[in-house]
């Protein structure tokens, strides 16, 4: 499908490309704050004897949306191939705002007993169902709303838009608690970030609606009852290729975003501002380098810039490490940061276009889902866990930088035997 400067129904590319990808954005905004106020969520909504056990319920919590993102991503994905992309993302977002909801107006402890943490519960099931839904019909739409030289670059929004709202969740979080004194944080300034991601859902979902859906109705009611079962067996060596492709870049944006700054506090004690500072920067440099990936994969290949990404990061993670440890600085933190950000953006980029590119129109949103969900949720969100384990269990720091770099080796063998599709129609 061939795109103009305005869609049919009136939109420019950016407004498509920002409707497309504010759910990504609200996704990782509401990951980010959650993060950054675990321990007040903690004290009002899980009884416990310590502090200690009221912050590990609120993340155990936290966590339990990483479980339920495969689900989500194959309902809503089999939903976008059955219905249409666009009534799939105006649902996600509807749901991510009923999520945030939730958290802000919830009732503590102290005022529903029991009830609180299971509201708190339902709210991070909610939101991982919708954030496992997300990613699968608003790629699929960007590759599809795309010319056949510029998909690369449209998809690439979907991964940027998810970074630039983890910096935002971070700035916002972090004003929060620069603004207000600890106890006007604990009693309500904690609820004004979920706030804000209550009233920028319905502005996207508005938006969202006047999309032009880019699956026709015959195809999506033809087939609609064999995506899942196409993907997982006509599609089957596809699914799985995309998958372990995936693997490499799901565990280094996630060591990279999350673990490294909370790595640099903990192990090289640096400030808890320089750990922020740093997420802050890492995402900021994601954000821009996403788009440029974009562009390079549509003009050089997606293998070829994907290829080198990914080998780049594989030789260099260890010594930027090791470098990092020698020379502890916020300074180095930041550098290493964003020289790591780079790479993780030029490798997560083209495969997140050569997947859609390679599954038929009526199983596509559904195989972005099954590959990008199982691995961001299983490979990418316990990365943090068994980074900090290897360290802890070897005794080396360093740990963590192997593992970065074996992940990143064992993803490109799949590459392999995947087809490169740049610049040709799309099916």
């Amino acid at each position: 499908m061939s795109t103009l400067a305005l869609d049919k129904a009136g939109l420019s590319k950016a407004q498509v490309i920002a409707a497309t990808t504010l759910g990504s954005a609200l996704e990782f905004y509401d990951f980010t704050i959650y993060s950054f106020f675990a321990i007040q969520i903690g004290q009002l909504f899980f009884p416990a004897t310590s502090p200690v056990n009221q912050f590990l319920l609120s993340i155990g919590v936290f966590g339990v949306g990483f479980v339920v993102r495969p689900l989500g991503g194959i309902v809503i994905g089999a939903y976008a191939d059955r219905v249409g992309r666009k009534k799939a993302m105006v649902l996600t977002i509807m749901l991510m705002a009923a999520s945030c909801a939730l958290i802000a107006f919830a009732p503590g402890y102290a005022t529903v007993g029991l009830a609180a943490p299971f509201i708190v519960l339902a709210a991070r099931l909610l939101q991982g169902f919708a954030a496992g839904g997300e990613f699968g019909p608003g790629t699929t739409l960007l590759v599809e709303y795309a010319t056949d030289t510029t998909r690369a670059y449209f998809a690439s929004w979907n991964f940027a838009a998810s970074a630039l709202g983890l910096a935002l969740g971070a700035c916002v979080a972090t004003a929060v608690h620069a603004a207000l004194p600890k106890d006007a944080v604990l009693a309500w300034g904690w609820r004004v970030p979920f706030l804000l991601g209550i009233v920028a859902a319905p502005v996207g979902m508005l938006i969202r609606r006047r999309l032009e859906e880019t699956l026709p109705a015959s195809t999506g009611k033809a087939r609609h009852a064999g995506a899942v079962k196409a993907a997982l067996t006509t599609h089957l060596k596809l699914t799985i290729l995309g998958t372990f492709a995936e693997l490499g870049g799901s565990v280094s944006v996630y060591i990279t975003a999350f673990f490294l700054p909370a790595h640099a506090v903990r192990t090289l004690h640096l400030s808890a501002t320089a750990g922020v500072v740093s997420g802050i920067v890492s995402a900021l440099v994601l954000f821009v380098a996403a788009p440029v990936a974009g562009r390079l994969a549509d003009r050089y290949s997606r293998k070829r810039v994907l290829v080198i990404s990914r080998t780049v990061l594989l030789f260099t993670v260890y010594p930027a490490f090791a470098w990092l440890g020698a020379h502890p600085s916020l300074a180095t933190l930041c550098a290493v940061s964003a020289f790591l950000a780079i790479f993780v953006a030029g490798q997560i980029v083209p495969v997140l276009v050569m997947i859609p590119e390679l599954f038929p129109k009526h199983v596509r949103a559904t195989g972005i889902a099954l590959t990008y969900v199982v691995s961001a949720s299983f490979f990418g969100g316990f990365s943090p866990f068994i980074a900090t384990w290897l360290a802890a269990r070897t005794g080396n720091p360093l740990a963590p930088a192997w593992y970065v770099a074996a992940a990143c080796a064992i993803s490109l063998v799949p590459v392999i035997w995947l087809r490169d599709r740049t610049g040709e129609a799309l099916s």
